[in-house]
């Protein structure tokens, strides 16, 4: 007897739950960074991904649900990146410098990510504003290791930021010559035997 074909097998593959997550959380993301939290739409996040809005709401309880996962992602990937760039063993200033060309990079190829992390969720407050805060204070607490002072690594949590974003807004300057630029400041209390 021949094998019946079901929609399903005519044409579409089942997606992996993995998969299928990232793809929703990209579209999120991009809904996100456009318009703002409040302006994007369920029923848009939905079609962008190629799924149905119950599809959204099953897999992370509430649009609120739906953004914050997408603000942990995008945050674990861009510390994720930054310990990765240099071996540990690299002297600190390599390690430094490598960390910084990794968030630079990363800003500019997750400009949608990165207008989430750093300028909606800090307007959304609540759970939101507590992760990004989360963030920047674990991204501190890995250049303190590099940094004579705390209080230092703070500071340069927050002009990588700002650097960060006028770098969107003059794509023409190399990602290296904003490096230098952050490397100059740190160089003034960078521990010389990390």
């Amino acid at each position: 007897m021949p094998a019946v074909s079901t929609p399903l097998s005519a044409g579409r593959r089942r997606i992996p739950r993995p998969e299928r997550e990232q793809s929703m959380l990209d579209a999120a993301g991009a809904a996100f960074a456009a318009p703002g939290f409040h302006a994007a739409s369920m029923d848009e996040i939905a079609a962008a991904a190629g799924i149905s809005k119950p599809m959204l709401y099953n897999y992370f309880g509430s649009k609120q649900g739906l953004y914050l996962a997408f603000v942990e992602r995008d945050g674990r990937d861009l510390l994720q990146s930054m310990r990765l760039a240099a071996s540990p063993n690299s002297s600190a200033g390599d390690r430094l410098r490598a960390g910084i060309l990794a968030f630079l990079t990363y800003v500019d190829q997750h400009r949608s990510g990165w207008a989430v992390l750093y300028s909606e969720a800090a307007a959304q407050g609540g759970s939101l504003a507590a992760e990004v805060a989360g963030l920047r204070e674990r991204i501190a607490g890995m250049l303190s290791s590099l940094f004579d002072s705390e209080a230092f690594a703070h500071a340069f949590v927050g002009a990588g930021e700002s650097l960060a974003n006028w770098c969107l807004e003059h794509p023409e300057e190399p990602k290296q010559r904003i490096a230098q630029l952050l490397m100059d400041i740190a160089a003034v209390t960078v521990k010389p035997n990390s």
